[in-house]
């Protein structure tokens, strides 16, 4: 077997850092590699590539450089000569520069040859390959793998000699599809990629049939990130030979190492270490096959039969995302969205913090000082507490915060005294286990009570020499009590967390200590996991039921309590700390099965046991008791339980860990984007949160959990109802905030909850959750605020106004050269929820909404009259309208892919900010959904947010939105940025809706708490930005709202992208987004027969487009020279167009209508109304023709006229040449084009099939031609093939639709045209395939909106109607389907009243 290392790094990295210098460098692994895969015991090797050290058959590196503006395409060296003797290897090493490297060192399978072409890794295109391992009999099964492979990917694996690893490469390229090398130079999406491995894998394996045992380590990198896999198959029982053992498939070893930075000791150059930062951040990767530190607790296992994916997101270039799980289920499809399109980071800087003496001076060093009384309202007072010599990771609050707890990426655990500054207590973990990730402060058993108990008797207070202090600004006797919070004096045990290692410490003599006594922390416990499950990353729940979150991807329960006194008698030598090595796949049922309790395992290599087995730090077990065991004994693997199965847990690092005890809920958030509630009998529910969740809280008194992500955004969730998905969102107070890293919740007696987050840029941000009110936002001092915790709090009342003070004394860790700050942040709250003095609350919006859009009168669009709540919604409407027209979202052009790329982030962005919706994005398509109550209908809205290219005639800027006579101009304006934001805002209004009638007297607007300015209450004034949060979903808006929506918004609808969207819902439906069904589905993409009249579309017609290519000569010929001497390509490609058509514009091709259904009653009667009032001479005009100008026989007729030209339009089939290739136009001559090319357009109506169509098109044309007995050639191809769309009106959506735009227009139900289009939309009958239900098109473009015109417009009177039309018939669905529930005596689904009070927007 072979040895590979793949680096993806956020920098360049020098080639020479893990191949030549590390101790264990990968060059040191070719003649000294410790883990090859062992032959089975008592077997010799019969050839040398199965001895386990040596690897010599030739070796190979392949890097990418990134340009700007051009492909990464890898460079690749390779060379036969073994690597620890290649100077050119060296020489390389020591000059390149890559941030992403894959090198491979080769040992040669049998049978197999060696040459510079079996050297991996494999090029093709931008992708890299690598194997390790073999595959199975691989001379019986190379015949049939080879078949099966495209032309391209046969070639790959020819030019490498047909090798297995070559041919598993060639597979993988045939499974992604690739045709040529360009094609192979293409982007790839994640999901893509392990999508194309599995099946690879699945190919490899089902040939191979289990008869033979196959090692399948294969890494891909295509200059993005690194896709790779460890899988294993042994032979199965009928391909064994006879007294052959089975073997268990273990695979070749795989490793992956994560930090911030790969680097050197500044002593021993050989010694390379992982840093790590506080941060969290993963700036560099390592996967290789065996790890190259001796430290080999900062290298994590990758498990068998798993696959990993390290990447960076889109529009990021400092955080690289991993994510890992089994290879036996599903890749998951948040990949998409995690490694995807994502919003940028935060450019802002952060802001020193102020750290204030007694003199004014700032403070440092080891003693500290005491705090000061509190000064002025916005002079917070800060301390800093030093000793550690890195960043501190952790912190924690012990004895009422009296002591904090501060743990180091140095390793150490510090305990300082608050009230001194002073260093008590350092304690470290194990030389190896790495730095101190997290803290848990617990209260210990019953048998630790006693030597703590006075500490809850000590009068000493830290925050008390300046309560006393504070003053409102009124007399003292108007100010009301002070409330302290409680303290939880009874937490004498510490839980600490390392790479791979847990221990737990009695901090229970700190509570009594005494001003400069000594006091002692002994660790009690310390556990071990085998196998090695990285860093242990969270902690959080009660002794009873401890939760444990590991780099693995895997959450295990630890009940300490029910087997402590068991632990605790358990003592070696002259030790005080117990050491026990757990082993996390221990199977009692298995064991007691297979004698295992009889059995003494040793060190790191047992697998289990039946009795208590106990190691000190050599890993050597404790001899047995004598005389054996007479009744089962206690086994501490018994108490260490798995959270989940394999398939449904976290595919990422679980970052972060918090327990309910009222509803006895866990909370778990991972690097892989979800955030998943686990109940006692296992998983409740997983929602998919839109970045890496970094940080959880619950607040214990109201059962509700909190989650943060890296997007810095914060989703509120109902533990008691979390099936139904989060009820709020409080979006970060700047468009570019940065990563939320840690959460913590305060009580107060009074019944008010305080949310604290703090994130990347040092900045503390604290929330009133009762009041939905953002207080402070706090400068920490340091670059990133990564640890966070509450040592004291008081709260005072103000009798005279009923406003509140909070004193709160918060200790913060993060990035601050191994500084612990401790703040005392005053915040003064007025009786109606809003904080005034301190540091403002974030600042308020900017300018951009304060812009307005005029008409030619002057006047404000959207905003005459009454400054309503309404009209202030449109205006806001507006001012994102304008936003999203000036994004350029051109999908038929490359050059404007990275316009394409932010527009989706925008849409995805303000659906998540304006509704609160969990957004999942696949490829060019969003998904969201709004809503998570199963008792509820699920209704689809979809719209587009990609636009035709503006091209010229425009009167104004296209990108840019600008209003005139009551019309808003902008391309996008009316297809279809305009309706996609009227459905955002449709929802919006209901939720106010619902919000407004469970809280009429609360008058905030959104649903999202964001700190902005906003409108004053009617006089024109703008609102305080100091820190009002406008905006929040509450439980009301959520029980009320009638239906769940999912949005579906495409980005490839004008390039007919129907795959993406397919994709799309597909793996939504599969993540449960659409259990239940789907109800109906609402598109906003069609247009009015005039610009008078409502209508309503129910049904499109088809398309299919056929190119027509006749060839003549090899070359242009000269029209002087040759012209008459050979019949010429265009003048058969014009006979072939003249001959589709009669002169009246009637098909006249054999068999082209057949099929075609009779017109209905119903379409007899919407032609007649529609017609209604249309004149030859509108029609002329539209067709184009001038007035006095000749016109069809059909239109002379000024009666039947307007019915003919629809009927025409909705109901038959028609044919039309779109596209004609000319000949060039030469300066020095004319020639005549050897080639003849056009585009042939076939419309088709209901009832026809697209087959049929196209062999009657192909017939009819080969006819045609064949009679002319041309020397030519012709060819047809079809470029596209689109069906035709009819609405079923009589559904309940349909029903719904017509009559809230009867309501939303004022006018009778019967006045809105029920109309058909002549056009078509490809995605609509695949979406309503898709979904399985009803589908109907609300038209809310005029005839005159000049759609993929120049000027496009939208009346700002339809784009407010069209608001209202959509949250009617929202209302009307849930309406119409909880009656049909109690008709059918089922419980009935929620829904508001059907006639809903919306009030319209006036618009001029």
């Amino acid at each position: 077997m072979c040895r590979l290392c793949a680096v993806l790094s956020d920098e360049a990295v020098l080639l020479a850092d893990f191949l030549l210098r590390p101790r264990m460098s990968l060059v040191r692994q070719s003649y000294a590699a410790q883990e090859r895969k062992a032959l089975p015991h008592g077997a010799l090797p019969s050839m040398a590539y199965q001895q386990p050290f040596l690897n010599a058959d030739g070796f190979g590196v392949g890097w990418y450089t990134p340009v700007a503006g051009e492909v990464d395409l890898p460079c690749v060296f390779t060379s036969l000569k073994p690597a620890w003797n290649d100077p050119n290897l060296r020489n390389i090493s020591l000059e390149v520069r890559s941030p992403l490297v894959l090198a491979h060192i080769r040992a040669a399978g049998p049978h197999l040859p060696v040459s510079d072409s079996c050297c991996h890794p494999f090029k093709a295109g931008r992708l890299l390959f690598a194997h390790n391992g073999m595959v199975g009999d691989f001379a019986r099964v190379r015949r049939e793998l080879l078949a099966g492979l495209t032309e391209y990917a046969f070639g790959v694996a020819v030019e490498h000699a047909c090798i297995d690893s070559a041919v598993a490469f060639a597979c993988l390229l045939t499974e992604l599809g690739v045709k040529d090398e360009a094609d192979a130079c293409r982007e790839w999406g994640a999901d893509e990629l392990c999508s194309a491995l599995q099946r690879t894998i699945n190919r490899l394996v089902t040939a191979v049939g289990g008869r033979d045992e196959s090692l399948l380590n294969f890494v891909i990198c295509d200059g993005q990130r690194i896709v790779a896999c460890r899988y294993a198959t042994a032979p199965s029982a009928g391909g064994l030979q006879d007294g052959a053992e089975e073997m268990q498939p273990i695979g070749a070893t795989l490793y992956l190492s994560a930090g911030s930075r790969w680097v050197a000791s500044p002593d021993d150059p050989e010694t390379y270490r992982m840093r790590k930062g506080a941060d969290i951040k993963c700036g560099t990767a390592i996967l290789s096959s065996e790890p190259l530190t001796a430290v080999r607790e900062e290298w994590l296992p990758i498990a068998p039969n798993s696959l990993v994916v390290c990447g960076m997101r889109r529009g990021q270039t400092s955080n690289i995302d991993i994510l890992m799980f089994p290879l036996d289920a599903r890749p998951m499809p948040s990949l998409s969205a995690l490694l995807g399109v994502e919003s940028s980071e935060s450019t802002a800087a952060a802001v020193p913090g102020r750290f204030i003496g007694d003199d004014g001076s700032p403070v440092a060093g080891e003693n500290g000082r005491k705090t000061p009384a509190l000064g002025a309202l916005d002079n917070d007072v800060w301390m800093s507490l030093t000793g550690h010599t890195e960043d501190v990771n952790c912190v924690a609050s012990l004895f009422g915060g009296r002591i904090v707890a501060a743990g180091s990426m140095d390793g150490t655990l510090r305990l300082f005294d608050v009230e001194t500054g002073k260093t008590i207590v350092v304690r470290k973990h194990s030389s190896h286990s790495g730095p101190i990730l997290a803290l848990l402060p617990l209260a210990g058993p019953s048998e630790l009570e006693s030597a703590t108990s006075s500490a809850a008797n000590s009068p000493r207070s830290p925050i008390a020499p300046f309560v006393a202090s504070q003053s409102f600004g009124a007399a003292d006797d108007d100010a009301g009590p002070i409330q302290r919070l409680p303290s939880e004096d009874a937490s004498h045990l510490l839980l600490s967390t390392a790479n791979n290692e847990l221990r737990i410490w009695n901090v229970g003599a700190c509570a009594s200590r005494r001003p400069g006594e000594a006091v002692e922390v002994p660790c009690l416990l310390c556990f071990r996991f085998l196998p090695n499950q990285g860093q242990l990353l969270a902690l959080a729940g009660t002794l009873d039921n401890l939760a444990l979150g590991f780099q693995s991807t895997r959450v295990f329960r630890l009940k300490l309590k029910e087997g402590w006194r068991n632990l605790m008698t358990c003592k070696h030598r002259s030790r005080s700390t117990r050491y026990f090595t757990c082993n996390v796949d221990y199977n009692p049922a298995k064991d007691l099965a297979n004698g295992a309790a009889q059995k003494q395992p040793s060190g790191d290599a047992m697998k289990g046991a039946g009795s208590l087995i106990a190691l000190d730090t050599s890993g050597l077990a404790l001899p047995a008791t004598k005389g054996g065991p007479s009744a089962p004994k206690f086994c501490h693997h018994s108490l260490l339980e798995p959270l989940h199965r394999i398939g449904n847990g976290h595919i990422g690092y679980v970052r972060c860990l918090a327990h309910d005890p009222k509803t006895e809920t866990l909370v778990s958030g991972g690097g892989d984007g979800r955030v998943i509630f686990w109940g006692r009998l296992g998983q409740r529910a997983a929602f998919p949160h839109g970045g890496p969740v970094l940080a959880v809280a619950v607040r214990g008194q109201s059962g509700e959990a909190f989650s943060a992500d890296s997007r810095g955004r914060i989703r509120v969730w109902d533990c008691a109802t979390v099936e139904r998905g989060s009820r709020a969102v409080l979006a970060a107070p700047h468009p570019t905030s940065s990563a939320i890293l840690v959460l913590i919740v305060m009580e107060s007696p009074c019944g008010e909850g305080l949310l604290m987050a703090g994130d990347a840029e040092g900045k503390v941000r604290i929330w009133n959750i009762n009041r939905s009110s953002i207080l402070r936002e706090v400068e920490s001092g340091m670059s990133c605020c990564a640890a966070l915790c509450l040592l004291e709090a008081d709260v005072c009342t103000h009798r005279s106004d009923a406003s509140r003070r909070w004193l709160i004394r918060i200790a913060c860790g993060g990035c601050s050269s191994g500084a612990v700050h401790i703040g005392d942040v005053s915040v003064v709250e007025t009786a109606g929820g809003k904080a005034v003095g301190g540091e403002e609350g974030g600042g308020g919006s900017d300018a951009e909404g304060e812009v307005r859009l005029a008409d030619d009168d002057g006047h404000d669009v959207g905003t005459r009259g009454s400054r309503s709540r309404e009209q202030a919604e449109f205006r806001r409407l507006l001012v994102l309208l304008r936003e999203f027209v000036a994004i350029p979202t051109v999908s038929s052009k490359p050059q404007w892919a990275h316009q394409m790329q932010k527009g989706g982030v925008w849409a995805a962005s303000q659906l998540e900010k304006l509704l609160g919706c969990t957004v999942r994005v696949t490829g060019s398509c969003i998904v969201a959904r709004c809503g998570w109550d199963e008792s509820k209908p699920l209704v689809v809205l979809y719209s587009h947010y990609d636009v035709v290219d503006a091209g010229h005639g425009w009167e104004s800027n296209p990108w840019k939105l600008s209003a005139r006579d009551g019309f808003l101009y902008g391309r996008g304006v009316a297809d279809n940025k305009g309706p996609f934001l009227a459905q955002i805002f449709a929802v919006r209004k209901l939720l106010r809706r619902g919000r407004a009638l469970a809280q009429p007297e609360d008058e905030s607007g959104d649903f999202v708490m964001r700190i902005e300015m906003e409108d004053g209450d009617g006089d024109g004034a703008c609102g305080s930005p100091s820190s009002r949060a406008v905006s929040k979903l509450g439980a009301a808006a959520a029980k009320d709202c009638p239906v769940n929506v999912l949005f579906v918004v495409d980005g490839g609808e004008e390039v007919s992208d129907v795959d993406s969207v397919r994709r799309a819902l597909r793996e939504a439906r599969e993540d449960g987004w659409m259990r239940g069904g789907v109800a109906g589905l609402l598109v906003s993409n069609s247009a009015w027969i005039d610009d008078d009249r409502p209508c309503i579309c129910y049904g499109m017609r088809g398309v299919i487009d056929l190119e027509l290519c006749v060839m003549g000569a090899e070359r242009p010929l000269h029209s002087g020279m040759h012209g008459g001497l050979v019949p010429e390509p265009m003048f058969d490609l014009m006979a072939l167009c003249s001959s589709l058509v009669d002169p009246t514009a009637v098909p006249c091709v054999p068999g082209f209508g057949d099929g075609v259904r009779p017109p209905k009653e119903e379409d007899h009667a919407n032609l007649k109304t529609a017609a209604r009032n249309f004149s030859p001479s509108q029609l002329c005009e539209r067709l184009g023709r001038l007035e006095g100008a000749p016109v069809p026989t059909w239109l002379q007729d000024t009666q039947g006229a307007a019915v003919e030209a629809l009927r025409r339009t909705w109901l038959s089939p028609a044919l039309s040449v779109t596209e004609v290739g000319r000949g060039p136009l030469h300066q020095c001559g004319r020639h005549i084009a050897h080639k003849a090319t056009c585009v042939i357009s076939a419309r088709t109506v209901p009832c026809q099939t697209q087959e049929e169509v196209i062999a009657s098109l192909h017939r009819h044309l080969r006819h045609e031609f064949d009679k002319r007995r041309s020397p030519n050639r012709l060819e047809i191809k079809t470029l596209a093939s689109c069906d035709w769309w009819e609405a079923r009106t009589t559904s309940h959506v349909y029903r719904a639709a017509r009559s809230a735009v009867a309501e939303a227009w004022g006018i009778e139900e019967r006045e809105v045209l029920a109309i058909r289009e002549g056009g078509t939309m490809a995605v609509l009958p695949a979406l309503e395939a898709e979904l399985g239900c009803d589908a109907v098109q609300m038209a809310f473009s005029q005839a005159t909106s000049a759609l993929h015109l120049p000027n496009e417009r939208i009346a700002s009177k339809v784009l407010a109607r069209a608001v209202d039309a959509i949250a009617l018939t929202l209302v009307r669905v849930g309406a119409a389907l909880a009656a049909e529930a109690a008709a059918a005596s089922m419980p009935p689904v929620p829904a508001l009243p059907v006639r809903l009070a919306v009030a319209v927007a006036q618009a001029p």
